[in-house]
């Protein structure tokens, strides 16, 4: 990877950088800032990774609003993202080897004699869904309009 974060971070904050591009930024004070866009008004804190939109607590990536602000102050976005999505913890993560079962202890007697079933399927709340899905043809046939039948002993009456 040429990235200083992995592939996925990288796609998410790219995306994210052409909306911030279109906020309004001032400063509220040194950790803070208010990002405006329309009608939607948000403070951002830097210091502690913040933002009223919930987004950047919650993902520990910069939303928008942190992205904008970070252009402002000068900022590496790639330094306010959570140190989970940076290469070297991902590459760390698999720096140790993974050891194979070691056939050579035994297993437990209990363990063998249990025999592993699936789970019990439950019903999902609510009005449970139709079993087939209609063609095309049955919604058009349903949707078509009804012709109405002109009987003979009605047009023989409205003569009269």
């Amino acid at each position: 990877m040429t990235t200083s974060l992995t592939r996925g971070v990288e796609k998410v904050l790219h995306s994210r950088v052409e909306y911030a591009k279109l906020l309004t930024v001032q400063d509220i004070d040194a950790n803070q800032v208010q990002v405006t866009s329309g009608s939607s008004l948000h403070v951002v804190n830097l210091k502690y990774r913040r933002c009223t939109c919930r987004r950047f607590d919650l993902e520990k990536l910069p939303c928008a609003h942190a992205i904008a602000a970070c252009e402002k102050r000068n900022i590496s976005r790639i330094r306010m993202c959570h140190p989970y999505f940076r290469r070297s913890y991902l590459c760390d993560s698999y720096a140790t080897a993974i050891m194979p079962r070691d056939f050579g202890t035994p297993v437990p007697e209990q363990v063998v004699s249990k025999v592993a079933l699936p789970p019990i399927p439950k019903n999902k709340p609510g009005r449970p869904k139709n079993s087939r899905m209609k063609s095309a043809l049955e919604i058009a046939m349903k949707r078509k309009k009804t012709k109405k039948t002109i009987h003979l002993w009605s047009l023989q009456s409205s003569r009269t």
